[in-house]
Parts: structure tokens; sequence; C-alpha cells
């Protein structure tokens, strides 16, 4: 079991689209898609879910959870169903909620790491990095921290001047070669580049709005490139976390 934390540092580059997709294409492990974004929205609840599920208050119930020495059995109880194997937990419903289940994070970041047993991984939309509220515990917790960004100067330049983190930290480029390449970036970084999306708005409409899936054309690209990349990339992320994980007990 290992948690993922999807983050940005400038403008929005796609981080809950791209947590959806990796946690839609993770494959036969068990995984949770956990929104942790502070500012709230429920961009998953009003896209994926078409609007058809309204902010339960799950964060609210975890934190009441947490209070009663509980948390463990509300966690399992508030989880959503996104696909076979996929579980969602609800965020926020806005940044006022998220300052008052500021302390819930420790504790459910503990939670989570205690999952290792049951073979389940998590993957968190953390939002954007430096908002109030944000789950700064699940981020100094996580076994990986993937930035989410795109190719342009503004977005490079924003994570140029990230700090440094004591988690290991990789890029997923949404975009690559819009102008920059992965491989001018990851030259041009402290952090590698470990995932290539590429700019498809209507595949990721798919995931982001709940949109039908593109129409086939033959004579254009194959359909699915996103689907494919994020499938990839899902592969490639457990991959190099049991690799640490080896390490690490070797």
């Amino acid at each position: 079991m290992a948690i993922f934390v999807l983050t940005s540092v400038s403008g929005a580059p796609g981080v809950t689209t791209t947590a959806l997709g990796l946690a839609q294409q993770w494959g036969s492990r068990h995984a949770i898609l956990l929104d942790a974004d502070p500012v709230g929205g429920a961009a998953i609840l009003a896209g994926h879910f078409q609007g058809r599920v309204v902010n339960p208050g799950t964060m609210v119930e975890l934190w009441m959870g947490h209070r009663q020495g509980r948390l463990a059995e509300t966690l399992s109880e508030s989880a959503l169903t996104l696909g076979e194997g996929i579980d969602f937990i609800p965020g926020a419903a806005g940044a006022a909620q998220a300052s008052t289940i500021a302390g819930l994070w420790p504790a459910l970041g503990v939670e989570l790491k205690r999952m290792d047993a049951l073979d389940i991984d998590v993957i968190v939309d953390y939002g954007r990095v430096g908002h109030a509220g944000s789950a700064e515990a699940l981020l100094r917790m996580a076994d990986q921290v993937i930035v989410v960004m795109r190719s342009d100067l503004v977005s490079v330049a924003a994570v140029a001047a990230m700090p440094a983190l004591d988690t290991p930290v990789g890029l997923a480029v949404v975009g690559p070669g819009r102008p920059y390449t992965a491989a001018a970036i990851t030259k041009a970084m402290k952090f590698p580049v470990e995932i290539e999306l590429p700019w498809s708005p209507k595949e990721a409409a798919v995931l982001s709005h709940g949109a039908a899936e593109p129409r086939i054309r033959p004579w254009r690209r194959p359909p699915q490139v996103l689907a494919q990349r994020l499938r990839t990339a899902a592969e490639g992320l457990r991959w190099r976390a049991e690799a640490r994980m080896e390490e690490l007990h070797a």
C-alpha cells in the first residue's frame, strides 16, 4: 500500500482530473481516491457523478468519527463507489469547513497508513500547495508527491521555485511540447518528469465533466490516448513505490 499525493503550485493544470484518471486506471489493486482540496467545489461530485450525488458531509463525519475514536469505521462507511475496486472519499464543502477540520489530517494519514495490510493504495487530490487548511500532514506522510503542471513558462517557473520536500517528488506534465518538452523540463528542474499526459480536452472532459466519450474517427489519432497514458502512469507509480519499499526493507 502506498499514498500518492497529487498537487500543483500554480494555475489549474488538472490535478483533480489526473487523480481521478489514475484511480480509474489503477488496475487489479484496490484504490481509494481522497479529495483533500481545502477549497472544495466538489468537482468530482459535480463532474464525474454529474450532480447526482450532493456533498454528503463526509469530512465532518470523519472529524466526528475521529473525535469519538471510531475513525477507521467512519472511513469505511463514508466511501462512495467510483468503480470496481475504487472508492472515493469526498472532500470539504468549502474553505470554511476545511479550516474547522484541519486537525483531522494527521489522524487520517495514520489511518490510511494502517491500510498497508489490506493492500490498498491511496490517491490524494491535494489541490494547490499553500492554501489555508491544506492537508499538510498527508503531504509529509505520502510515499510520493506528484506535482501536476503544464509545459508553459509560467508553470515551469512556479515549479522551479517550489521548496524541496522530504518526500520523493515527481512531475506530471500535461501537454508536453506546449512549448517545452518533458526532456527540457527535466533538465531545468530538480524533480524528474515521471508522467506525460497528452493535451486532450475532449478526453479530459470525460473525467472532469462526465462528458460522453469522443467519437472515433479512423483517420485521426487513436481514441483514448489519455486513458492509455494514465494506465501506463498508474503502473509506473505502483512499480516505483514497490521498489522504494523493497529498498527500505533490504
